[in-house]
């Protein structure tokens, strides 16, 4: 227990209402905050911009952050520079693509698309929709430094489609995917959980790939915060770590998982939108929250600063260094 020795106990944290916020709701609602002697409160935002933002201007303490974030973050693109890390991941995968349910009717009387098949045989079903002249698609993703376009784009292109005129990429907060969806504003999305699983029980998308399938094992979300706070309240970071971690591997049994929906499902949290149901969608994209400790990797982080580079986000050096600094896998202390 850190409570004697951290340099601030009144922390605030942010969240997007995600599935994968859990290890934030589970820390605070069964009391691993508090054991560590802290006074935690959670604070849940809109949209990706808006986490990085309140993280950079001390606004947020810390925060649930897409895992390409701190990196963008620290290199300045698309905002001010301001030097961040991480040192816990929070989830792996949990992620997929889902296309309206018109633009599928479609593909299947046009492209003829089956209705189970793999992820390569719907985006070539697609490159043919697109070729045969029918109307531009309009795609979105979370935040254009986020595992979700780089593997919207990768899926893509790996399957001879290049977005640009006939085929547009946009940014949009995951709690506007279903919405914008279901009125026919775009056509697909790439997306965390539960948007893609809600999408399917209410008849209005399907799941084409998963992130388990285009990316196994891909560090989706971690815990960010500053290197400044990082330094300068030391103990007290480390105490987040620690009550994060115990809830990641809490995480990781799956007895638990019918507690996590029943917490998720508060209104400060997911509210409604949060599954209350089994209902699972035909392709696996549920999040996993625990695995090997759950260290963030700097191999991994120089994955994504190539597809940065690979997408024209970054065309600065040495990748491995940035990794080093921003993903910090000695932070997290073993429990003593």
């Amino acid at each position: 227990m850190y409570s004697e020795t951290c340099e601030k106990t009144d922390l605030r944290l942010g969240f997007i209402p995600l599935t994968d916020c859990a290890p934030l709701v589970i820390a605070k609602e069964l009391g691993f905050f508090e054991q560590q002697g802290l006074n935690v409160t959670l604070e849940r935002e809109s949209n990706w911009g808006s986490i990085r933002d309140k993280v950079s201007y001390g606004l947020l303490d810390g925060a649930q952050m897409l895992s390409p974030l701190p990196l963008a973050a620290t290199l300045g693109l698309g905002t001010r520079a301001v030097p961040m890390l991480t040192g816990l991941v929070l989830s792996y995968n949990g992620l997929a693509i889902t296309l309206s349910q018109q633009l599928i009717e479609r593909l299947r009387e046009q492209q003829g698309l089956t209705s189970l098949c793999r992820p390569a045989d719907t985006a070539r079903a697609l490159k043919g929709y697109i070729e045969s002249g029918a109307r531009p698609l309009t795609l979105a993703t979370v935040y254009p430094y986020s595992c979700h376009y780089y593997q919207l784009n990768n899926w893509l292109r790996d399957n001879g489609i290049e977005p640009g005129r006939n085929l547009k990429l946009i940014p949009l907060p995951p709690s506007r995917m279903l919405e914008t969806l279901s009125d026919g504003a775009i056509d697909g999305y790439c997306v965390g959980e539960p948007w893609n699983t809600l999408a399917e029980l209410h008849n209005v998308g399907t799941v084409v790939a998963s992130g388990h399938q285009l990316w196994p094992g891909a560090i989706e979300k971690v815990f960010g915060v500053t290197q400044n706070f990082a330094s300068t309240h030391a103990v007290s970071h480390q105490a987040l770590l620690q009550s994060i971690s115990h809830a990641c591997q809490w995480l990781g049994e799956g007895r638990n998982l019918p507690q996590m929906r029943e917490l998720l499902a508060r209104p400060q949290y997911l509210g409604k939108n949060s599954l209350t149901t089994e209902f699972k969608p035909q392709l696996e994209v549920r999040s996993q929250f625990w695995q090997q400790g759950n260290r963030p990797d700097p191999a991994y982080a120089g994955q994504l600063l190539q597809q940065m580079q690979q997408l024209g986000q970054w065309q600065g050096e040495d990748p491995e260094d940035i990794a080093q600094q921003v993903y910090r896998p000695d932070l997290l202390e073993e429990p003593g």
